[in-house]
């Protein structure tokens, strides 16, 4: 399985960067907004630079997304995919919902290691 390249600590977030994904586990408690999706991308493209990758959410911790903001994500065109990561019934059924808003691969997984096999698989695919 592919190595973790750097992790980088944020006010909401913690974002482990691999070679072709981004894990990110978002702080209890967090609503995030907009200002915190434009903080996400200009830190994963600037470390991606011009290389497409897959973004992995690590539900462990109870926060909530506005689903639209899968709307404002169509713009970043590196990005290829959405996986959400969660052995939370009601957070699964929670990402369910959010995929119908997404117009990109967006799978949802109860473990890591799915989600990272399924970002690997993706991003050789593409």
């Amino acid at each position: 399985m592919t190595q973790e390249v750097r992790t980088e600590e944020l006010s909401f977030t913690t974002l482990k960067f691999y070679p072709k994904f981004v894990i990110s586990t978002v702080k209890e408690d967090i609503q995030i907004d907009e200002e915190h999706i434009q903080t996400l991308k200009e830190i994963i493209v600037d470390h991606y630079k011009k290389q497409p990758f897959i973004y992995l959410a690590n539900r462990i911790n109870s926060y909530s997304v506005n689903p639209l903001i899968y709307v404002n994500l169509i713009e970043l065109n590196l990005l290829k995919g959405v996986g959400i990561i969660s052995e939370d019934i009601q957070r699964l059924k929670t990402a369910n919902f959010e995929k119908q808003f997404a117009s990109f691969p967006f799978e949802i997984f109860q473990n890591n290691d799915e989600a990272k096999a399924w970002a690997e698989r993706l991003m050789t695919a593409s």
